[in-house]
């Protein structure tokens, strides 16, 4: 968390970022490392979704998976799901077609991919999937605290900072140039923020973690211990619900929203 009552932070190196010198600060009670007041947004969010990031298409994939998998096992998969700063709509279309009603929310990016299947974040949720977005925000407390009151289950992809690292600068997944990560977590801010917004939370220790209400299911669990194992539990507990791919029953929704925005457009 930022610094604030009870989260003093202190600064911890100095780093360039898009050619500037600006200070990391470090929260001294969990560990949280960000870059605080960040005056570089509006440039660097220029383009919202980098042309260097290559790895797109196959982390959606990775987490379609992995996401069906934790869904599912945690007795969801009947619920409306978000994908909350959805970029380009891809894992939304990759979750429908699994057959689970994804829905997508990103104002800042366009939704190629899942359009006329658009979600409110103060709707209800069986799970809201954050992939690649935790790095990227300012407040984190405040959205996780908002999500808890629509979502049982919050399920995050951002890299922790590696244990012992002490020198952010030489870590890749900062991206100076860039400019859009601004804040980094640790384990034990993970925690604190499960704490704060009413969640308890499960991590694989690197990049994926859970933020979830009462129990985390075994399958569950089990997936965040070897992602490995996501597909096959996911094939499998979508075959126990009988679900099937929603790709054909979207199309004339699909069509709908085409038909919409051409005669918005005519109008206009």
């Amino acid at each position: 968390m930022p610094a604030g009552p009870g989260n003093p932070a202190e600064p911890h190196q100095r780093i360039p970022i898009r050619g500037v010198e600006v200070v990391l600060h470090r929260c001294v009670r969990c560990g949280l490392f960000q870059f605080p007041n960040p005056d570089w947004l509006d440039a660097a969010y220029a383009d919202p979704i980098s042309e260097i990031d290559t790895g797109l298409p196959a982390r959606c994939f990775h987490v379609a998976r992995t996401a069906e998998a934790l869904i599912r096992a945690q007795g969801l998969g009947d619920r409306q799901q978000l994908d909350y700063g959805g970029g380009y709509g891809l894992l939304t279309r990759l979750m429908r077609d699994r057959g689970l009603d994804m829905r997508h929310h990103d104002p800042f990016a366009r939704n190629l991919f899942a359009q006329g299947f658009e979600g409110d974040p103060a709707g209800s949720f069986g799970a809201v999937t954050m992939v690649e977005v935790f790095e990227h925000l300012t407040e984190p407390l405040p959205l996780l605290r908002s999500l808890s009151s629509h979502a049982e289950m919050v399920i995050v992809s951002t890299q922790l900072v590696p244990a012992g690292l002490t020198d952010l600068s030489r870590w890749w997944y900062l991206i100076p140039d860039l400019g859009q990560h601004i804040t980094f977590y640790t384990r034990p801010s993970l925690v604190e923020l499960a704490g704060r917004s009413g969640y308890r939370v499960a991590t694989d220790g690197v990049g994926l973690h859970v933020f979830y209400r009462g129990r985390l299911a075994r399958l569950a669990r089990l997936v965040l211990r070897d992602a490995r194992s996501a597909g096959m539990i996911a094939r499998a507990l979508r075959l126990r619900a009988g679900a099937r791919s929603l790709s054909a029953v979207d199309a004339p929704a699909a069509l709908a929203s085409l038909s919409e925005r051409t005669h918005r457009a005519t109008e206009d």
